[in-house]
């Protein structure tokens, strides 16, 4: 059993215009208080993970979400992840695996 002691938020970007039609592009909350895991990417795995995409950190592990894209972003503490791969794993619909690096 995976230790899903991590509160994290998905967040999703929203594009449109505002009272004065402005352009605005923000990150507003899709999904939140999900349990994750959270663990660093470390030897084999992370070399695999780096030779498609570069600078993967993290991995966050969960039950599965539906709706989670690879467009999306996490938000753990203060901290907010871009996620490069979200992986539904087997395709069972019952856990979801993000491979994610920090956003600076």
């Amino acid at each position: 059993m995976r230790d899903y002691r991590h509160r994290i938020d998905f967040l999703h970007r929203v594009k449109g215009r505002d009272e004065y039609g402005e352009p605005i592009d923000e990150w507003k909350s899709f999904k939140e208080g999900i349990w994750a895991s959270m663990e660093p990417l470390l030897g084999n795995e992370f070399f695999a993970a780096f030779t498609t995409h570069s600078k993967v950190e993290v991995k966050f592990n969960m039950r599965y979400v539906p709706g989670i894209t690879n467009e999306m972003r996490i938000r753990h503490d203060e901290e907010v992840y871009e996620i490069l791969s979200a992986v539904n794993v087997k395709g069972l619909n019952r856990e979801l695996l993000c491979y994610c690096r920090l956003v600076k």
